[in-house]
């Protein structure tokens, strides 16, 4: 006897049935359709490697097992390859509801994937059971801070629990009525009949314990499938095309056509406004709080959860879905009421929470579905700026800096040249002929004291090593990255066609800089603008001059050395090792590493504009410095100007001046090499 032998029973079924996968759809094609009626961008290309992101990322849950994060990734990972594997064995128990002893093809007692699927099912679904409860204790007993406690997820894994447990009782119930299965194979089965045998159950009492079991479960699974859709668990349908539509491309901010007479708005101040990859990534979230977790804003007690900002703006999101399908609605005919619910920006997302991110990716760097942030915070900076004129004050100056002077700090563009004193510097109105490496000095190098000595160690560099080299001088203006970051898309673009304007009018071969930010917005961002350069960081060529033999370092330092990487130097482009292989080359010096570095490094400060704004106490750059002196370093290397300014301060406000000291890369090899370092 099988739970639906009767008509009714099986009446029952198939209402349970297409009651499930009714909602599951309905629920899923508005989804869908919100997606659609989201800013269109184009996610298709490159197809194979995004295939292969899909292998590693999301069926291989490498993120997932960071070893930072490795026993709640092992957790996770272990529910997420349970759940596939059993997805078979619910596929079987629903088909099981209209046809005795039904499987898939292959999958039977005696086919080919039989028994083996039998066995690894039962293992997944013991790991998966074992997990829930481990989950339900760090919930809670352990309750870590970036989880958020919810009834949601409690019957999220309650569901689970029960699905696994039901599937035990039913196969035990068979063995022991030694009913003829495919769970001959199955050590669950056999343990639990055995059992239900020893309870003394008869065959009276365990039939409908069976049925109870199957019924159970199948309306577990059911509800589970229906309510997927606005759950959070909904990653479960989503992660998959997250990995899949991941940002394959460097790291850049969208553009923004100021020519186009169409636009209609200038960043985004409502949720429907974003791009429909925006929209998946709010869907995707799982509420892991690892992007919380390594969010350099949260860690100082700024109003700023990324995971927080995710669940509300996913809350605002399904409130105002009605009025979005409305709204796509609307171009076949009909008016639709203006939005009455919260706003986005200001309400939703409060101000202070937009301009407290410093753009350092390590949330996105974190996430294990490829979330993306930064573009969302300055999407909506964009609108602050341009659209309201709602930013801090401190910027206004900043702006007009910027416009006027060409620099944040508002010197006349006359003094640029300044640093060169005493140096033998070319400057490229002087050069005849092609050059080899164009340095753009940034603003910090022309203008920044501190950050003036790195430019002069690294003109003493290239002099020694006899590279062709010169500098733009008073032709060069900021690069906008500044003014970018905090949603002045008219200023950058204003300064970026004047550099690249300058820049194509150039005979070179490569750009190098010594910021970062630099670094980023000439090879990444400039091509947005017409302006195509090989950019390379001083840190890289350095590391090629020392590996090719054309300088050399003759001076020991014995020094102690603990390397900040710089968020856009690494995090942002991927460069880690040039510094540290520069550092291990110097004699005596001895290179240690602070608990949080490489691409899980901790940001500055400056970032984001954030330079340039008031920040209350704690500071980032203090709990960065405050890290560094827990190593037993006595110099902290850095390869970013804005990161030796903020480290720098650091160390003066936490009082470790005494011990600590910071500079840069191409600062430590100048004086390694001695007299040969003498431009």
């Amino acid at each position: 006897m099988t739970p639906t032998d009767t008509l009714f029973a099986k009446l029952i079924f198939t209402v349970m049935l297409l009651a499930s996968l009714g909602a599951f759809v309905y629920l899923m094609r508005r989804r869908y359709q919100v997606l659609r009626a989201a800013r269109q961008i184009d996610r298709f290309d490159r197809p194979w490697e995004r295939l292969k992101k899909v292998l590693v990322y999301y069926l291989g849950q490498r993120r997932i097992l960071d070893p930072k994060h490795l026993g709640a990734g092992i957790m996770h990972a272990l529910i997420f390859w349970g759940f596939l594997a059993v997805s078979i064995n619910s596929l079987h128990l629903i088909g099981r509801a209209y046809i005795p002893h039904f499987h898939l093809p292959l999958f039977g007692p005696e086919s080919l994937l039989g028994a083996p699927y039998i066995v690894l099912r039962d293992v997944f679904e013991v790991a998966v059971l074992l997990m829930v409860l481990v989950a339900g204790f760090r919930r809670l007993v352990l309750k870590p801070e970036r989880i958020t406690l919810s009834w949601d997820a409690a019957l999220i894994l309650t569901l689970i629990g029960t699905l696994m447990l039901t599937d035990f009782l039913y196969n035990g119930s068979l063995v022991a009525m030694d009913v003829p299965t495919g769970e001959a194979y199955s050590f669950t089965a056999a343990f639990f009949g055995s059992l239900l045998s020893g309870a003394g159950m008869s065959s009276g009492a365990l039939a409908p314990l069976g049925h109870t079991a199957w019924w159970i479960h199948m309306a577990a699974l059911l509800f589970f499938l229906a309510y997927l859709p606005i759950s959070k668990h909904f990653h479960v349908v989503t992660s998959v095309f997250n990995v899949y539509f991941q940002n394959l491309q460097p790291s850049y901010l969208p553009h923004m056509d100021l020519e186009d007479e169409n636009i209609e708005n200038f960043g985004v101040s409502q949720i429907e406004q974003f791009d429909w990859k925006d929209i998946l990534d709010v869907y995707t979230c799982t509420e892991c709080g690892r992007c919380q977790a390594a969010c350099p804003a949260y860690a100082t007690e700024k109003p700023l959860s990324p995971k927080k900002v995710n669940e509300h703006m996913r809350d605002h999101l399904f409130e105002k879905t009605p009025w979005i399908l409305q709204m796509a609605a609307q171009a076949n005919g009909g008016e639709v009421a203006a939005y009455e619910g919260a706003a986005l920006v200001g309400e939703v997302i409060q101000d202070e929470t937009i301009w407290s991110c410093t753009t350092c990716k390590a949330c996105e760097e974190a996430c294990p579905l490829f979330i993306d942030f930064i573009d969302r915070f300055v999407e909506m900076r964009r609108h602050l700026v341009l659209e309201e004129s709602r930013f801090p004050a401190e910027l206004t100056s900043i702006f007009k800096n910027l416009e006027n002077s060409g620099n944040p700090w508002g010197i006349a563009p006359e003094d640029r040249e300044l640093w060169t004193e005493g140096l033998k510097v070319p400057k490229m109105r002087d050069a005849e002929g092609e050059v080899e490496y164009l340095v753009f000095v940034g603003c910090a190098g022309a203008f920044d004291q501190r950050s003036q000595k790195t430019l002069q160690s690294l003109v003493k560099i290239l002099n020694a090593a006899g590279v062709n080299y010169a500098i733009l001088g008073k032709e060069e203006t900021c690069t906008g990255d500044p003014a970018r970051r905090v949603g002045n898309e008219y200023l950058y673009q204003m300064m970026a066609m004047q550099n690249v304007e300058t820049l194509n009018a150039m005979s070179f071969k490569k750009v190098i800089t010594s910021c970062p930010h630099c670094y980023n917005t000439i090879r990444n961002e400039y091509p947005q603008l017409g302006g195509e350069y090989e950019v390379v960081h001083h840190t890289e060529v350095i590391r090629d001059l020392l590996q090719a033999g054309k300088i050399k370092l003759e001076n020991r330092l014995e020094q102690t050395i603990t390397y900040h990487d710089s968020c856009y130097l690494g995090r942002h482009n991927d460069i880690y090792d040039a510094p540290r292989e520069i550092l291990s080359a110097i004699p005596g010096v001895k290179l240690t590493e602070m608990p949080r570095s490489r691409n899980k490094g901790f940001c500055c400060g400056a970032g984001g504009g954030r330079m340039w704004l008031d920040e209350h106490k704690p500071r980032v750059n203090q709990n960065r410095v405050e890290e560094a002196s827990q190593t037993d370093a006595g110099l902290i290397g850095t390869a970013c100007p804005f990161c030796s300014i903020m480290i720098d301060d650091g160390i003066k406000e936490t009082g470790h001046e005494e011990r600590l000291q910071t500079r840069d890369v191409a600062q430590l090899v100048a004086d390694a090499m001695g007299d040969n370092g003498k431009a």
